[in-house]
């Protein structure tokens, strides 16, 4: 039974140290390679991604000699090459994960390698200078989208070695058996990862989206949304200084902080800051996390609503009713308003006293004042 020495013990912690470190999943591939060659002696490795169902076209990687790839690739890809890779599939057909030689199995794949390994990596002289094992794909891979080419839409892995010279010993293949677990977790582990960096990715950008700032419960600006900054250089003469808020934006902060602190942190309601510029309105309005003490400021930027006629029934007016109040906000006398409507002025007042009646007040500027309210046109 091959023993390992002491060094070779070391390269393996090595090793599977590097395979487990932070790594983006669309490298690790390529990470592996160039690692493997330290680990075990050979002239080249590559890695082929395939699918048993025909779904997708093998993809094949290759170090230290990348230009191979696209030509491997090209001829992965014929129709007939069911079979491309004669070790993976050896491995494959027993479920064996162990790694072995090429000579194993060479008459049981009775010629079914395809022209990439029979014509460009192997010859009859070197079938046992190759070696190599296979890995499962995660199954969480085909839920995501954004992947590269070389995953997308794969359901297993080869990785081979290949020397010109050398065959490869029991000791070689000790080491690539021991390793093959160990690839395989951590291939589920960058999964993990590209799969929350992804999903992190996506908040985020919808977060930019929105004007959000988070403060801290002694009014400092902790983070500031793309968006936030935008609105915050229209609406301010004065662009802020980098993670500052504008004088009057931090005086009404500081305002109801105070407050806050005061009730130690109850909940209270804070009448939104707004403010109009342009035919546009921005309503700024408080938050506060009660789980990370944070208090937020979520900044809307809506056009400027103007009154109208429509509007004005929804308040639960009559279209005449409406009209009369649209003309009296456009600071029409009754005589002026009676003309417009072609009514009397006796029909007018008659229609402003049921306006009085459904809003509550005494005034016609009592009533525009809170048709404006409860349209959100001035709060």
């Amino acid at each position: 039974m091959e023993i390992l020495t002491h060094t070779d013990w070391q390269r393996l912690d090595k090793f599977i140290k590097l395979i487990y470190s932070p790594c983006c999943l669309d490298d690790f591939p390529h990470q592996v390679m160039t690692a493997l060659l330290e680990l075990i002696h050979a002239d080249s490795t590559e890695v082929i991604s395939f699918n048993l169902h025909g779904e997708s076209s093998p993809c094949v990687l290759t170090f230290p000699q990348p230009s191979i790839d696209a030509m491997a690739a090209a001829l992965t890809a014929q129709p007939d090459n069911v079979v491309f890779d004669a070790v993976a599939t050896h491995n494959f057909q027993v479920m064996d994960r162990r790694s072995v030689s090429t000579s194993v199995f060479l008459a049981e794949a009775k010629l079914h390698l395809t022209k990439l390994l029979d014509t460009e990596f192997l010859s009859p002289s070197k079938t046992d200078n190759r070696m190599g094992i296979y890995l499962e794909l995660p199954s969480s891979l085909k839920k995501l989208k954004n992947l590269d080419p070389f995953h997308r839409g794969q359901e297993y892995i080869s990785l081979m070695l290949r020397r010109d010279q050398l065959h490869f010993t029991e000791r070689d293949r000790l080491v690539l058996t021991l390793i093959q677990p160990h690839l395989q977790q951590a291939y589920e582990t960058h999964t993990t990862f590209h799969q929350v960096h992804y999903h992190l990715a996506q908040q985020q950008a919808a977060t930019d989206l929105v004007g959000l700032i988070a403060l801290s419960t002694e009014g400092n600006v902790q983070w500031i949304t793309q968006k936030a900054r935008e609105i915050l250089r229209c609406y301010f003469p004065s662009p802020p200084v980098p993670m500052t808020l504008p004088d009057l934006l931090q005086r009404w902060v500081n305002r109801y902080l105070a407050m806050f602190l005061q009730r130690e942190g109850s909940c209270q309601v804070v009448r939104p800051l707004q403010l109009q510029q342009e035919g546009k309105r921005l309503t700024i309005r408080w938050s506060y996390g009660s789980n990370n003490e944070q208090l937020y400021l979520l900044l809307e930027e809506t056009e400027q609503e103007s009154i109208s006629i429509e509007s004005l029934q929804l308040l639960g007016l009559t279209k005449r009713e409406a009209e009369v109040l649209f003309w009296i906000a456009k600071d029409k006398s009754l005589v002026e308003l009676a003309k417009i409507l072609s009514i009397s002025d006796r029909t007018v007042k008659k229609h402003l006293e049921h306006i009085y009646e459904k809003f509550g007040v005494q005034t016609r500027l009592a009533a525009v004042m809170y048709a404006l309210e409860h349209l959100g046109i001035l709060s």
